[in-house]
């Protein structure tokens, strides 16, 4: 509706023909059959397209109005992922550089440069920090956890914790029931749920205390799967927000934004997830 109202033809095309017709009347209007003999038709026509032009030029107004904040929305998401990745980058960088400057021939180059547990902790509070920002989420409300597994063995923990004195439901229990987790890891592929009560509904949300006590919020989940010599690692990434949406859930065009901007974070995060796998093969001995 809004892209419809704004489009340039409707701009380019109303007013000349509303014009015509105007000018029309008030030239020829005494004058031509057409217009003397339905003059009725002609009045009635007259006051549906004044109020139908006031509407259209208010309507006008309001989507001029709503596309600068949408734009300025969006100018302020790209600059606070840019930030983010700029962030980590930056985290990397100076710790390459610490490292480099005391390197000796036999050093174990991989050990002494990688870091992905360091990484993966700074990108998940960079992440709490992120949303925070671009949604205007209280950053007590935010929950971003990385569960670790084995589907043979069913045993589950969390190797990650954004907040590690919070209380987090279960790992077992989670991968074991009606979990967005569990759904994910299931079909291989992320899943975002802006409504929580949605994900109830569906069977794709597994309710704990505080999602119930609280009522609202959204989920994101995203399962990562390493496979190092014949040996996987399972992880699933999962950001939750209590209380609050990160985005409109019945706003189409905002959730997918919200959903790609959250992809991004994943991709970003799963990075970090292949480089700890190995370096947990390679300390483990091949275990």
């Amino acid at each position: 509706m809004i892209d419809f109202i704004s489009s340039p033809f409707l701009s380019i095309v109303t007013p000349p023909i509303i014009a015509l017709y105007y000018g029309s009347l008030d030239i020829w209007g005494d004058e031509w059959a057409i217009f003397r003999d339905y003059k009725e038709t002609h009045e009635a026509i007259f006051t549906y397209l004044a109020i139908i032009t006031t509407v259209i030029l208010f309507l006008k107004g309001v989507a001029e109005q709503f596309r600068s904040k949408i734009s300025s929305k969006y100018q302020n998401i790209l600059q606070a992922m840019v930030a983010y990745f700029n962030e980590l980058v930056k985290k990397k960088r100076d710790r390459f550089f610490q490292k480099a400057r005391s390197l000796k021939p036999n050093t174990d180059i991989f050990k002494a440069i990688t870091h992905p547990k360091e990484q993966l902790e700074y990108a998940l509070d960079g992440t709490k920090r992120l949303l925070s920002n671009v949604f205007n989420l209280e950053s007590k409300n935010i929950a971003i956890t990385i569960i670790r597994g084995s589907e043979k063995e069913d045993t589950w923990w969390y190797e990650f914790k954004c907040d590690e004195q919070k209380q987090h439901t279960k790992a077992k229990v989670i991968m074991n029931g009606n979990s967005t987790a569990k759904y994910c890891f299931q079909t291989g592929e992320s899943i975002f749920i802006p409504d929580i009560r949605k994900g109830v509904k569906e069977g794709a949300f597994l309710p704990s205390e505080r999602s119930k006590k609280l009522g609202v919020g959204s989920i994101y989940c995203k399962p990562v799967r390493v496979e190092v010599n014949n040996i996987d690692y399972i992880y699933i990434f999962t950001i939750v927000v209590y209380g609050q949406f990160m985005c409109t859930p019945y706003d189409e065009e905002e959730c997918r934004a919200c959903e790609r901007l959250l992809d991004e974070i994943s991709d970003r995060v799963e990075l970090e997830l292949y480089l700890h796998s190995m370096k947990t093969f390679k300390e483990s001995g091949g275990k």
